[in-house]
């Protein structure tokens, strides 16, 4: 049986959007929320990555982990390192904070239509890759952490180094404002 973890990333700085994101509300639900709703449909657990400062004000039932020290505050990559270091499994499901208009019916379908021998699954549209929401193979560890200690924290350059399959969007869903990053409080 595969293990599959969810990896929800809470822990950017937010600079455009003015406060955390993991905590602005949609819906009356907060943006990780919607996440971690979306992931709970895919996944057998899930690891929220935020930073020390916002720990607190996740409830405890959650799983909620910090970037390991080594690559604090290094952005995306250093988030899925830590959490696939938090957790062994086959796969980690990942999925942005700020993505809250994919929910469990989008994830599933992008679970279900995912090359299972891609080191990495994730979406385009026709303006851009979206390269975030995405499935990772757990075999590609060792070679992320290579490339953290060397100082390369591009995802997209991460990710032309390995087998990435790129999923049209709409194959997912027809409404591409669904998969748009939420980057300003009125996106």
């Amino acid at each position: 049986m595969t293990l599959t973890i969810g990896i929800l990333l809470a822990g950017g700085l937010s600079r455009r959007f003015g406060s955390p994101k993991a905590f602005a509300k949609i819906d009356g639900e907060f943006f990780y929320e919607h996440a971690y709703r979306a992931l709970d449909r895919v996944c057998d657990d899930i690891i929220i990555v935020s930073r020390p400062e916002l720990l607190s004000r996740f409830p405890t039932e959650y799983d909620v982990i910090t970037d390991l020290d080594w690559i604090a505050g290094k952005g995306p990559l250093a988030g899925i390192f830590s959490g696939m270091t938090a957790k062994k499994a086959d796969k980690y499901v990942v999925l942005p904070c700020d993505m809250p208009f994919i929910g469990p019916t989008e994830t599933t379908k992008f679970v279900a239509l995912a090359d299972k021998k891609a080191d990495i699954t994730t979406v385009w549209n026709r303006n851009e890759r979206i390269p975030l929401f995405s499935i990772w193979d757990g075999c590609i560890k060792d070679l992320l952490q290579n490339e953290l200690e060397v100082g390369q924290l591009r995802v997209m350059k991460f990710m032309e180094k390995v087998t990435t399959e790129w999923i049209d969007t709409s194959e997912i869903h027809k409404d591409q404002h669904v998969f748009r990053n939420v980057n300003y409080p009125d996106d």
